[in-house]
């Protein structure tokens, strides 16, 4: 439930932003007078997933997620780094308005720990949440393209 929420949050901040800028190039005019309903964005579903394979750094730490393969059964073939290879037991994809990952670890420190993410094509990053299962601890994350 919290993670739907934030994930509205988001997504509505990142639409006013753009409106932002659109209307910071306009120059005033009777049709901006006019009041406006809201419609809701299309669905991204025009986004090739396979333009996210390769290699995502967090922006706040060296810890890294590595995507091999989409998987057409929804599954994702993904290893996790932080330097070294922390065993991923579970990873799934899903494509609606956005390209969703789920990155579950399964390993010494890490059992059950996973990370939420979405991917945002204008800023080309995965953001989400991790949840640290040790601690009972979920934080806001994001990760960035290596490059």
């Amino acid at each position: 439930m919290k993670i739907n929420r934030f994930l509205a949050v988001l997504s509505t901040a990142i639409i006013f932003s753009c409106n932002q800028s659109d209307q910071g190039n306009d120059t005033a005019s009777a049709d901006s007078a006019k009041p406006t309903t809201e419609v809701s964005p299309p669905p991204v579903t025009n986004i090739d997933e396979g333009k996210l394979l390769g290699n995502w750094v967090r922006t706040d730490s060296p810890y890294e997620i590595r995507i091999l393969e989409f998987r057409s059964d929804g599954n994702l073939l993904a290893g996790y780094f932080n330097p070294k290879s922390i065993n991923v037991g579970k990873a799934t994809w899903s494509k609606a308005e956005t390209i969703d990952l789920y990155v579950e670890l399964q390993d010494e420190n890490y059992p059950g720990s996973n990370y939420l993410l979405k991917y945002v094509p204008e800023q080309d990053m995965l953001i989400g949440k991790y949840f640290q299962a040790m601690e009972g601890v979920t934080y806001d994350v994001s990760f960035s393209r290596k490059k």
